[in-house]
């Protein structure tokens, strides 16, 4: 009974459903803040403590507005699919340090990996649901990022879990190489190879997955509108947002937990809180650069960005695990 209390309050609150929303509020603000900076504007100042809760009226002001569906959409099940999609990307914080009662699995980063796709799957599913020429095109460029940037984003992500379960046993738990995947750069040359490597190709693929510029083509507002939003707007266009801002806290989140120690220096075991700190410091560091990346690269064309992500992240990361499969 107790666990089942857990996984509830862990769900809806902390590191669940609450949380996310309070993270989204927080690196939205950030991002916007980040914007105005580097295009000579403020950026949100009036709604909130310097503008603070800015992106939360936004959020509502979109909830709240009437739900408008085209004649020739589907009605209900874009609703069901930004459920899930919300309910996938919740469910992916239960896997990490964070959770102060983790799921943890032998080959669990099997379930990451599928959750994490499933997110991203659900945006693509919402514009199939509005037939739509700009949409379309959307969704054929939102496709081909998915295939371009997925094969090197899992590759890469896989690495350090692979030598953090041949060097420390973390059977392939999401959790467990989280733990101590700051052994792996320094306890052997060939780890330590294939983690500079897998880091460099994982961030790339995370730049992908993400959408961040100059990989963003599959909206391209000049271009094609709004490409898989162009039918969306009110609670829909809402819940689509809240997948897009949601995937920006817990991808980066996990590459900060496989790629940069997590908690390290402090062991989160015996100071949790203290390890939740260095995390979330960590996790801001790596957001305020993506966001300044976002903000300054151009855009890509589509066979651009696709040859980038497929020449350059996915060559990266099958060379990273290749590495990674030598004896350690």
């Amino acid at each position: 009974m107790q666990e089942v209390i857990d996984l509830l309050v862990q769900s809806l609150l902390y590191p669940g459903l609450f949380f996310i929303i309070v993270m989204i509020i927080i690196t939205q603000w950030l991002h916007r803040k980040i914007q105005g900076r580097i295009q000579y504007r403020r950026g949100p100042s009036h709604v909130g403590p310097f503008g603070t809760l800015q992106p939360f009226a936004d959020f509502i002001k979109l909830f709240i507005k009437e739900d408008l569906v085209s004649r020739y959409s589907l009605k209900l099940a874009p609703l069901f699919i930004a459920s899930f999609g919300v309910g996938a990307v919740i469910a992916l914080t239960l896997f990490t340090p964070l959770a102060y009662n983790p799921l943890v699995a032998p080959y669990d980063i099997i379930v990451f990996f599928y959750l994490a796709l499933w997110s991203s799957l659900a945006i693509m599913l919402l514009g199939l649901a509005t037939p739509n020429p700009y949409t379309s095109l959307g969704i054929g460029r939102y496709m081909a990022l998915l295939v371009s940037g997925e094969p090197a984003f899992v590759a890469s992500f896989l690495v350090p879990v692979i030598v953090s379960s041949k060097l420390g046993g973390a059977d392939y738990s999401l959790y467990k190489s989280s733990i101590i995947s700051w052994i792996n750069w320094s306890i052997s040359p060939i780890g330590f190879i294939a983690m500079i490597v897998a880091a460099i190709a994982g961030f790339l693929a995370m730049m992908g997955v993400l959408e961040i510029k100059p990989f963003d083509f599959p909206e391209a507002e000049g271009e094609i509108y709004w490409g898989v939003f162009t039918e969306y707007g009110g609670p829909r266009l809402a819940l689509a947002f809240f997948i897009l801002f949601a995937e920006r806290i817990v991808i980066p989140l996990v590459y900060v937990l496989l790629f940069l120690g997590g908690p390290w220096p402090i062991n989160i075991a015996e100071n949790y809180i203290g390890g939740v700190i260095v995390i979330l410091v960590k996790f801001f560091i790596v957001f305020i650069l993506l966001s300044i990346i976002d903000n300054v690269m151009p855009r890509y064309r589509p066979d651009q960005a696709v040859r980038f992500l497929w020449k350059y992240p996915l060559t990266l990361s099958i060379i990273a695990l290749l590495i990674s499969l030598l004896p350690l």
